[in-house]
């Protein structure tokens, strides 16, 4: 999540900058993949929590039955 809030701090400092320069559309390019790409993480951890969720109530329905 640090990242996510580091991503907004600097878009808000670029946004005081100058606009649509070939190097700021790159850098916004290149913040946007970063981002997705913790997105994609943050995807696979939550279905792995889901996963041992249901892990553990399946284990602990056994042990009672």
């Amino acid at each position: 999540m640090k990242r996510i809030r580091d991503a907004v701090r600097r878009r808000r400092a670029a946004n005081a900058g100058d606009r649509n320069t070939p190097e700021r559309v790159a850098r916004l390019e290149r913040e946007i993949a970063e981002l997705r790409s913790e997105i994609d993480e943050l995807r696979r951890d939550s279905a792995r929590i889901a996963e041992l969720y249901d892990l553990v109530f399946d284990r602990l329905r056994e042990r009672r039955d």
